[in-house]
């Protein structure tokens, strides 16, 4: 009689046809006439399902597995593992399995998760981690005949609880075996029995997963010992798996259990699989889960996490990069590559190539000192046509097992406005030493001179204290301007508004450039208009740009004040014939500390000026602008709003 004449040697895929097409009377099992019971039985049950099982038979633990243990064996011990000692097929770790098995043919069932191998399966050794359980065979007489093995491997996704993609279990006509296999199984284990799904088994995994004592749940319609999984499509399932015999597999499906007291979303990893009978009559599902809740939800939090942090990061303008140092591979963002102003992001030297050739050692140093230190920071010049971009590098190092730096994920921002800002802010504290330095002096010395002759007064006296009250007026004059700067800074620069008459304040305002007789103030456009502002306020508004027309066109001779009417808007212009405002300058002129060295005249002050003319422009509701052309000077204006 062939093999394929015993009914408990059908199915089983590819092993199936291996066990079928071996001369077992040549192995030290024998013929298979004379296979005890209980052997026939394991292979069957090991047969019938595609969840990995291995038997170890006999003193010499021979041995037979199913397509499910296939891959364990990897390239290089099958197929001449089936029907020979596990001492030869696992020489390398038999040291550890002989034992082991030793202690289960005593009668000891033994179970090990997260359990690690030192296998040669493929050509070279390699760590190898399981789940399994060790469970004895028993004859009928009582004696134990062999091992029944049942594994999960996990090798490939050790730390996290391995997805069961095609896990499940088709037991067999043996109720003592089938719950001996069960109880120790490391995953979730039950059998439902008839169309009503009665549980017939569950092993301590299934009714810690199901939050149930046996008293609750055996021997009852699962729906009716778990009645909160009733509308949640669970029924559904396994009537579809019963009448047809499709293999029902699910992954993180989400169902609705109690925990604590309360019904909760839990995340389960599951396969529902048709029992059939001798007639290939489906009698029963067995099934096999795991709960996977604790993953999915912290794997959402790292999504979310790592949401916020990408729009956190595109909020603040940050370029980000990874590289892979050992590879010389980087990967990064586009706000990166537009950062440098790179354009094939895939060319790892445009990167280079974009950095000042003066600032690569900078660049280089800072990464020397990152593989020591593990922190990566440093400040370049990067080309970007005719204007100067700083960018700042920040990032982390990460080592190999070995020590040795092998990836820095890190982030770039452009820094050119804060470089800008701080080279302003040395220039403005640089020029308001010199500015305040020379009244103070001049005051000084003449507050000494005027102490020495104040019982005898010559007369020096009074052009003394004329010099003393000039540089006490300069002095005030730069004191009020940051203290201006600090009100708008604060939003506390107070308004006092009212009516007036716009052409009345530019007479009132420029009466003493007039007076030098070296300008013409020349007022056109609607002399009638009235405007409704701080009258105060816009006056040194006015007297800022009519002194700057002065100071930067020395050689106009006419000033032109304007005065026109602009939608609900009054717009007043100052225009000289000047030399004119280079336009890359113009951008800058209303920024603070800001100050302009225009064809060849040296500014003086502090920068401030037109700053706090445009931000008290701009408290009013109004706003300030400049049109200038090289060679044929420049207009200032500003709007308020009429009467």
């Amino acid at each position: 009689m062939e093999n394929t004449d015993y009914y408990f040697l059908q199915g089983g895929g590819e092993m199936g046809e291996l066990i079928r097409s071996i001369d077992w009377s040549q192995t030290s099992l024998g013929p298979v006439d004379t296979w005890p019971q209980s052997l026939r039985l394991s292979t069957s049950i090991m047969l019938s399902t595609p969840f990995p099982m291995y038997i170890a038979w006999g003193k010499e633990y021979t041995q037979l597995y199913n397509d499910g243990y296939r891959p364990i064996l990897g390239k290089t011990k099958h197929p001449q593992a089936m029907g020979i000692s596990t001492r030869q097929t696992f020489a390398e770790i038999y040291h550890i399995v002989g034992p082991m098995f030793d202690d289960v043919m005593t009668g000891k069932a033994i179970w090990a998760p997260d359990f690690m191998y030192v296998l040669e399966r493929n050509g070279y050794p390699e760590e190898c981690f399981f789940d399994f359980a060790y469970s004895p065979i028993h004859n009928e007489d009582g004696t134990i005949g062999g091992v029944l093995v049942t594994v999960i491997e996990k090798t490939e996704n050790f730390k996290n609880v391995k997805r069961l993609e095609e896990s499940h279990q088709a037991l067999k006509n043996s109720e003592n075996n089938l719950k001996n296999l069960v109880a120790h199984a490391p995953a979730a284990m039950a059998v439902f029995g008839g169309p009503d799904h009665i549980v017939e088994v569950a092993n301590a995994k299934a009714l810690e997963l199901w939050n149930r004592t046996a008293n609750e749940v055996m021997n009852r319609p699962l729906v009716e010992g778990m009645p909160e999984i009733k509308d949640q499509g669970i029924e559904d399932i396994l009537a579809n798996v019963y009448t047809t015999g499709e293999r029902f597999i699910a992954n993180e499906l989400p169902v609705k259990l109690i925990r604590n007291g309360k019904l909760q979303t839990t995340y389960i990893n599951f396969v529902y699989e048709a029992l059939r009978g001798a007639a290939d009559t489906i009698y029963g599902i067995v099934a096999i889960g795991i709960e996977v809740t604790q993953q999915v939800v912290s794997r959402h939090r790292i999504e979310e996490a790592e949401e916020r942090a990408r729009l956190a990061v595109e909020a603040a303008d940050i370029g980000t990069f990874d590289f892979n140092i050992q590879e010389d591979h980087l990967i990064t963002s586009p706000r990166l590559n537009e950062i440098m102003n790179i354009h094939e992001p895939e060319d790892h030297d445009k990167y280079l190539a974009s950095i000042y050739p003066e600032d690569i050692p900078v660049r280089n140093k800072a990464y020397e000192e990152a593989y020591k230190t593990g922190k990566l920071s440093y400040e370049v010049r990067v080309k970007d046509g005719s204007r100067v971009k700083w960018v700042q590098a920040k990032g982390n190092v990460y080592y190999d097992a070995a020590g040795k730096p092998s990836r820095i994920l890190g982030i770039m921002l452009d820094v050119t406005d804060q470089k800008n800002l701080e080279k302003r802010k040395d220039d403005f504290i640089s020029i308001a030493s010199h500015e305040l330095k020379t009244p103070v002096t001049t005051l000084k010395a003449s507050l000494q001179m005027l102490y020495k002759m104040k019982d005898n007064p010559t007369e020096k006296f009074p052009r003394l204290l004329e010099q003393s009250l000039r540089s006490m007026h300069k002095i005030s004059t730069l004191i009020e301007e940051l203290l201006n700067v600090n009100r708008i800074k604060e939003a506390e620069l107070p308004l006092h508004k009212s009516v007036f008459t716009i052409s009345e304040l530019l007479n009132g305002s420029c009466n003493h450039i007039s007076l030098t007789g070296k300008h013409d103030l020349m007022i056109a456009g609607d002399k009638g208009l009235k405007a409704y502002a701080d009258e105060r306020a816009i006056d040194q508004v006015v007297v800022n740009l009519v002194n700057n027309a002065v100071k930067y066109a020395p050689e106009s001779r006419n000033i032109y004040l304007i005065v026109e009417r602009s939608g609900d808007m009054a717009k007043i212009s100052v225009r000289d014939n000047g030399p004119g405002i280079p336009p890359d300058k113009l951008a800058y002129l209303f920024n603070r500390y800001y100050q302009v060295n225009s064809a060849g005249y040296l500014s003086s002050g502090l920068g401030l000026g037109l700053y706090i003319s445009s931000e008290i422009v701009k408290r009013h509701g109004g706003e300030m602008g400049v049109e200038s052309e090289l060679g044929k000077g420049s207009t200032f204006w500003f709007t308020l709003p009429l009467e």
